[in-house]
């Protein structure tokens, strides 16, 4: 069998730019480990598509931002007849054959469902949640709801669009007053790595929490503080039969696990597994996977809990569809104490990318 080529496409437009970076240096690694023939490309903030070679080469300094200058532009186009990746080199292009694609793209753009939309398109399998699945757990409102409907354990919210605040504060924020115990946490609907989250314990932080939630949407959710819970995190993997992993537990360093602590505050500790009685344990596998598919997931994604060890009680926060691949990720972490090493993992979720296509191709037929 040839070496297959993964692109791995990373950066992007969203505030989680640098993380994304961080994230597809260890996807290259470990496709690299895997046996893969891997191809960068990398997208600018503003948009811009750079073509940043192959092999080890797109790995060589400490890339931290993607930037135009670092390579040539280059493109996917949204059709099947042309797959590939199309570099500009002067006014003429090269195509680059690629046989599947690694979008470690986190927050919007991304993580949303456009960059599927396109790979959907394209004809190109990807690694992940297909456009309608991204979609859904990017906006964290339209989770609940599907959650709620499929009669998934979760914590409950209150949306507050923007414009509505805009018209009314006071009586936005009396809303909330009346509708949420605090403490409470305000949060973008849509958005990731913790960006633009507080935690209001007065009535008089509401309004900063509030605007600084507007920031990065037009949504923000205002969610009870799960006071005494532990924050569990469990990775699933697969396409029909999805399995989950075992749970792992986030001990943050700081109040509550924000950006910083995540990324940047060496005080925080993952806890593999989590301590959680074997039952319970089995509990968030099970919840993870039903959230998974209620979702309409496919590839992988992290479900993220607040679990009451004292009431044996899992609630479902949030799923991530492309989580974080850094050195100190949760995602893979979990698999790799399940027993599925880090080049493994990039192997078998290329391989789920491949068999998807192959089995949900949609042939579009003209009737006469």
């Amino acid at each position: 069998m040839s070496q297959l080529r993964l692109a791995v496409i990373f950066g992007g437009r969203s505030g989680e730019h640098e993380i994304s970076v961080l994230s597809a240096r260890s996807v290259m690694r470990g496709a690299l480990e895997a046996g893969f023939d891997v191809v960068g490309v990398g997208i600018t903030r503003e948009g811009q598509w750079v073509y940043l070679g192959g092999g080890r080469d797109c790995l060589e300094g400490r890339m931290t931002e993607v930037l135009p200058g670092q390579g040539p532009p280059c493109a996917i186009m949204p059709d099947p007849s042309r797959r590939g990746i199309f570099v500009d080199r002067g006014g003429a292009f090269d195509k680059v054959d690629v046989d599947a694609v690694f979008p470690v793209l986190h927050g919007t753009y991304g993580e949303d469902g456009t960059i599927q939309g396109l790979l959907e398109m394209s004809g190109l399998p990807y690694v992940g949640a297909p456009p309608l699945g991204s979609a859904v757990c990017m906006d964290k409102w339209t989770t609940k709801k599907l959650l709620e409907a499929c009669g998934v354990p979760h914590v409950p919210a209150l949306s507050v669009e923007r414009w509505a605040y805009r018209k009314d504060p006071q009586g936005t924020v009396s809303l909330v007053m009346r509708s949420i115990p605090l403490p409470a946490f305000v949060k973008p609907s849509a958005s990731g790595s913790s960006l633009g989250v507080s935690k209001v314990k007065e009535p008089s932080g509401l309004e900063g929490a509030l605007r600084s939630a507007f920031v990065y949407d037009t949504r923000a959710l205002i969610e009870p503080s799960q006071e005494g819970a532990l924050e569990i995190e469990c990775s699933v993997l697969g396409n029909d039969d999805p399995k989950a992993s075992i749970a792992g537990q986030i001990v943050p360093g700081k109040e509550f696990y924000d950006y910083e602590a995540k990324y940047m505050d060496a005080g925080s500790k993952l806890v593999i597994p989590a301590p959680l009685e074997s039952h319970l344990m089995e509990e968030v596998q099970r919840i993870a996977v039903a959230a998974f598919k209620a979702c309409s997931c496919k590839g992988m994604a992290r479900v993220d809990f607040f679990v009451d060890p004292v009431r044996g009680r899992a609630l479902v926060s949030e799923l991530n569809t492309i989580p974080g691949f850094t050195a100190i990720s949760m995602y893979p972490k979990l698999w790799e104490a399940s027993g599925l090493p880090f080049p493994a993992l990039v192997r078998r979720l290329v391989e789920l990318a491949m068999k998807r296509q192959a089995d949900e191709t949609r042939e579009v037929r003209r009737v006469d």
